[in-house]
């Protein structure tokens, strides 16, 4: 019988691992590889709530905050990609997750998850990449006012950060008084709503966006660059950014053209890659399409399935 490795003995769900917090949810399966799950720049592992619970009726799901965010505890400084590369590495090696796995990176962690890939190959059955950052967006292959607001969000971030220290963005984020972020948060069920409400705006939270969107404008640390060649790859492109053809030329439909570009760029990575773009989706398409997503896993957890076959002696159904 042709069976996948099987993880060890599991720590609970929902506990600190090395410093960083982990939720295991479903069962590891023989024929099916685990899915684990990386969060964008600024969130945490909440943005999954809607899709990680469906996929773990099927196989074992990890769904994690970086170091900084949610409940784990915050990290060495700068959080440069290859601090956040490794720290995925142990965890999975604390926690005893089978190899190989399906990574899905959304944003920010799309371009850890790529880099994940390059170097740790052996680990990677099948990847996801949903809307995830490129690292043309930081250089001249995009507008001057694109590339501008790049480094602007890393200022940003930096005074939200200073604006958590002083306890001005927690105390408007106990009574829900942030602008646009309650619209956001309302597809994802009550507990998670209100773990990102008590999450997101705290002084670690910033901090550790801050340090990583900077690291990521600097390229400070690593920028995946080989191709995944046959790689099972699932590259999904948000909606809005789906360019439009126009007399008009302005900046708008410049940077659309270029994201769109990107993702074409992403699914040459893989002879084998798809591309998928999410009608009526904003960045966080697993928020707004978790429909989408959970289709996109399924069907890689398909390509990636381990045929199992009777042991000799075993009853085949008939003689």
């Amino acid at each position: 019988m042709n069976k996948r490795e099987k993880a060890g003995s599991l720590p609970p769900a929902g506990g600190l691992h090395g410093g960083l917090h982990a939720v295991l949810a479903g069962t590891a399966s023989e024929q099916y590889p685990p899915v684990v799950f990386e969060h964008g720049c600024g969130m945490s592992l909440e943005v999954w709530a809607l899709v990680y619970p469906e996929i773990a009726k099927i196989t074992q799901t990890l769904v994690y905050d970086r170091a900084g965010y949610g409940f784990s505890e915050p990290g060495v400084l700068p959080r440069t990609s290859d601090r956040c590369v490794e720290d995925l590495r142990r965890l999975v090696d604390r926690l005893g997750i089978a190899r190989p796995f399906i990574l899905v990176g959304h944003s920010l962690g799309g371009f850890y998850a790529r880099l994940y890939a390059e170097r740790y190959p052996d680990d990677i059955a099948g990847l996801v990449l949903v809307d995830a950052s490129h690292e043309d967006e930081i250089r001249g292959a995009f507008p001057l006012p694109h590339l501008k607001r790049q480094r602007l969000s890393v200022r940003l971030y930096g005074l939200a950060k200073l604006a958590a220290r002083a306890g001005l963005l927690p105390w408007l984020a106990k009574r829900r008084w942030i602008p646009g972020f309650g619209a956001f948060v309302a597809p994802l069920p009550e507990a998670s709503r209100s773990a990102m409400w008590s999450q997101v705006f705290g002084e670690s939270s910033l901090a550790a966006a801050e340090s990583e969107y900077d690291c990521f404008v600097r390229e400070t640390g690593s920028v995946p660059r080989s191709l995944i060649l046959r790689l099972p790859l699932a590259v999904v492109k948000a909606g809005i950014y789906r360019p439009v053809e126009s007399i008009r030329k302005n900046i708008r439909h410049e940077l659309q053209r270029t994201l769109y570009h990107t993702a074409l760029k992403m699914r040459g990575l893989s002879e084998t890659a798809k591309l998928i773009e999410v009608e009526g989706s904003g960045h966080h398409v697993q928020v707004d399409k978790p429909g989408t997503i959970i289709g996109v896993v399924k069907r890689l957890l398909e390509l990636t399935r381990v045929q199992t076959f009777p042991e000799p002696g075993e009853d085949s159904g008939g003689r």
